[in-house]
């Protein structure tokens, strides 16, 4: 069996009760008619069931059909949910329900999207207005702004109202017809028994005036008893003036035995029906057709009515069992998706900063919705408060990401800006030839290129060009520099080699004139740099072989240490950051001396002590030494400190 299909609402039990009442009130009805001693009927017995032949359906009877058919399409709209649509979901669904043609579906369907359409304007109002009284507004002066959306849906809202005020207007207007045509037959009839003439004439125009009878709808509700009464009425005289042929009689009954014995053949045929909706709403149909037909005869009557009965009976036990089923199945899904609501209930307070996390909380979301989607409909009275948890929590969720992106893009947007801002710094140095002052301030610029997050993704490349064109522009530049710059440093290599060799053949020579010497390191400074590898290895060339040089001179050694240290403050004017090694060089000699001036003064603050002690002379020799060694020490930072301050 199809689920779709034959998927109703279990509250339907009430239309099969009915159904079943209605049969039953048959069965009593066809017992309750007067039985003759024979099976040929009297005169007056034909009379009545002439009659009954002819008489078409009450408007009872007449709507029962289209009732219990629109009760089906109900019950199945019912099922539906709409508290997760969107407004523009919702008013296509208000669109669609123009090509509908029950009125009953219209209004229950209708209902429901109006109730989903106020709670979103109503939300969409409470909003406006929170974000107006936040900007200083005064509740007084707020007009709330309707979207457009929900406008066009209560047009369709009006638009269907007015379209079955308009139906129903019609039918009005064709019951009132249909009113004035039967009192106009009833008229006619009523000329016809006022004659008496019972003439085979009279006969064919009464069938004539009960076929236009039956062919006419219905009436107005209030006029449809007096109206029927009078017509039976009428018919009675007529008839009861008119001596019917028994044969007619009979061949009228088999006729009518023929008719109803295909009806119960196409009641047994819907016991095949896979969709049980359907097969009821074809039952319903047949008993009508089974009313409206007159009497068969005696003998065949209550198998007849008991056959046609009992097809029903399993018709209806087997709508009963499904809705049995339905029940089962509803309560199960119910229980499935309650599952789904504990699930879903910790998603609305997840929070991260990480767009990995919100991916992946989105992955397990939409699987919750997948096994959502694939359960059936819960039951009805629990059905809307489920829908609205789960959906409920579901929408937060994704308001909540849409958040998070929107505060992302901010982000990224300023990001952006941050690194237009380096592309403008490095694209204003490219052409630097300041080599490493510009190295390091574009590798400070890559640093904190990398310190800055992701941009908008339409921008992430080309933005990324941009910059590193700007940095390979000038890096390149450098390397194309560098090769002849290593030419030259290895030239300057050559040069300071020279004046190592000239320096440690003086040396050699025991040459004592230090201008010499230090038009060689003059001759040095004026020589630029060599490559970095070679650095360290010829400034110990040149510092061991000015100590050879100063070693060789025959003067004092306070002299070569004034002469050794006149050289290297000389060579260390040509290195890099000279003048904060010379102030720092300052610094160090002129802590030096203060400290040895306190020495010096302690020492001999502590010998005035020992003045007065016999046992002291040791200790006096002593602190003497300290004195006389320090006091060399002091002269010769001094001096030293000259040189330096002369340079």
């Amino acid at each position: 069996m199809n689920m779709v299909d034959n998927e109703i609402n279990v509250h339907e039990s009430e239309q099969i009760l009915a159904s079943e009442q209605e049969m039953n009130n048959e069965v009593e009805n066809n017992n309750d008619m007067p039985f003759a001693e024979t099976n040929v009927p009297t005169s007056e017995e034909q009379e009545t069931l002439a009659i009954v032949s002819e008489i078409s359906p009450d408007s009872t009877l007449e709507n029962t059909v289209e009732d219990n058919e629109e009760e089906n399409e109900l019950s199945e709209e019912e099922e539906k949910d709409f508290s997760h649509l969107t407004k523009e979901q919702l008013l296509a669904e208000s669109e669609a329900l123009f090509k509908e043609t029950s009125f009953r579906k219209i209004d229950s369907v209708l209902r429901q999207l109006k109730a989903e359409i106020d709670r979103i304007n109503r939300e969409a109002r409470e909003e406006q207005l929170k974000r107006y009284l936040e900007a200083g507004g005064e509740e007084d002066g707020f007009q709330y702004k309707q979207d457009s959306i929900i406008e066009a849906f209560y047009a369709n809202y009006k638009a269907l109202k007015e379209k079955k005020a308009k139906y129903f207007a019609e039918q009005d207007k064709k019951r009132q017809k249909n009113l004035e045509v039967k009192n106009d037959i009833i008229k006619q009839i009523k000329a016809i028994v006022e004659t008496g003439d019972t003439t085979k004439q009279s006969i064919e125009h009464l069938k004539e005036l009960q076929k236009k009878w039956k062919e006419t709808g219905a009436v107005p509700p209030t006029e449809t008893e007096q109206l029927y009464e009078t017509y039976n009425a009428l018919l009675d005289r007529f008839y009861s003036q008119k001596n019917i042929d028994n044969q007619l009689v009979e061949l009228d009954r088999k006729k009518n035995l023929e008719a109803k014995t295909e009806i119960c053949k196409k009641a047994e045929a819907l016991l095949e029906f896979s969709n049980i909706n359907e097969a009821i709403s074809q039952l319903n149909k047949l008993h009508e057709e089974y009313r409206s037909i007159g009497h068969v005869p005696r003998e065949e009557q209550e198998a007849l009515w008991q056959r046609f009965k009992a097809a029903s009976d399993k018709l209806y036990d087997k709508k009963r069992n499904f809705l049995d089923n339905v029940k089962k199945r509803l309560e199960e899904n119910m229980k499935l998706k309650q599952a789904l609501c504990l699930k879903i209930e910790s998603f609305p307070e997840f929070n991260s900063d990480r767009i990995a996390d919100w991916n992946q909380k989105t992955k397990e979301i939409l699987a919750l919705q997948e096994e959502w989607d694939k359960i059936g409909p819960a039951p009805r009275e629990v059905a809307k408060d489920i829908n609205k948890q789960f959906w409920s929590n579901f929408k937060t969720f994704f308001n909540n990401k849409g958040r998070f992106f929107e505060k992302l893009e901010k982000q990224r947007e300023e990001n952006l800006k941050a690194k237009i801002a380096l592309c403008e710094q490095a694209e204003a140095v490219k052409e630097s030839t300041e080599w490493e002052e510009t190295s390091d301030l574009l590798k400070k610029l890559q640093e904190d290129w990398k310190e800055i997050g992701p941009v908008p993704e339409a921008q992430r490349d080309a933005i990324y060009e941009r910059f590193k064109n700007a940095c390979d522009y000038f890096f390149n530049r450098k390397r194309n520099r560098k090769s002849s710059q290593d030419q030259e440093f290895e030239a300057n290599l050559a040069k300071k080699k020279e004046i190592c060799e000239a320096i440690e053949k003086m040396a050699k020579a025991k040459e004592s004139n230090v201008d010499k010497l230090m038009e060689q390191l003059d001759a040095w400074l004026e020589i630029g740099f060599v490559p970095r590898k070679a650095m360290n290895s010829i400034q110990e060339r040149i510092t061991k072989a000015i100590d050879a040089f100063i070693n060789a001179m025959p003067v004092s050694g306070e002299e070569k240490e004034k002469q050794r240290f006149a050289a290297q403050i000389k060579l260390m004017g040509n290195a890099g950051g000279s003048d904060r090694k010379m102030i720092r060089k300052e610094q160090t000699l002129r802590k030096r001396i203060n400290n040895i001036e306190n020495d010096i003064a302690l020492w001999k603050n502590n010998l005035e002590f020992f003045a007065q002690s016999k046992t002291a002379d040791k200790l006096r020799v002593e602190f003497n030494s300290k004195i006389e060694e320090a006091t060399k020490e002091l002269e010769s930072l001094k001096a030293q400190l000259k040189i330096l301050q002369n340079m």
